[in-house]
């Protein structure tokens, strides 16, 4: 699904943030990246997203290389990818619940498809009874599941996530869920 061929970047400050990667992450695998902060782990994530270009090499996507992919096709390249970015991108003007629409709403979704998805996912992260309240009314977990809902309500393909358990309690990052 994903595969680095001989990747670097280099920043035009002169950083070198990745040096000639090479890997592949096949359908159904979970990848962890790990590293110390300022190792490359956020430019990779830029890379597959198309924020970033590398200075060199190709990044291959679902069997296309999008090396060379035009600026236009950017967003449909995305809609195969559910992002949980490290500071969440939500819109503070929005309710959790229209947050989590928002992301269906892109795709053009149909509003009964919408109606029926995002109390679902809302309820699989564990915010069903958050779906009024605004970003700035949660906990910085509570934010991070918003999130995730957003993420998953398209049903992608991949999930991306920088910093996944940064801002999460210990036992919620480990899979259990906290009543709040």
């Amino acid at each position: 699904m994903i595969e680095f061929r001989n990747v670097s970047k280099i920043y035009s400050t002169g950083t070198e943030a990745v040096n000639n990667a090479n890997f592949s992450i096949e359908k159904g695998e979970f990848a962890f990246l790990v590293g110390s902060s300022g190792s490359g782990k956020s430019t990779l994530i830029k890379l597959i997203l198309k924020e970033e270009e590398p200075s060199s090499g190709n990044i291959i996507i679902n069997g296309k290389d999008t090396t060379f992919l035009k600026r236009s096709r950017v967003p449909y390249l995305r809609r195969s990818m559910g992002i949980v970015f490290q500071d969440f991108r939500l819109l503070p003007d929005k309710t959790v619940y229209d947050n989590v629409a928002y992301a269906m709403y892109i795709v053009r979704a149909t509003q009964r498809h919408i109606r029926r998805q995002v109390p679902m996912v809302l309820s699989l992260v564990g915010l069903s009874g958050k779906a009024k309240m605004y970003p700035n009314e949660l906990s910085g977990g509570e934010q991070q599941r918003v999130a995730l809902a957003r993420a998953l309500v398209n049903n992608p393909s991949m999930l991306i996530a920088d910093e996944p358990t940064r801002k999460l309690r210990p036992r919620n990052s480990m899979g259990h869920h906290e009543l709040t």
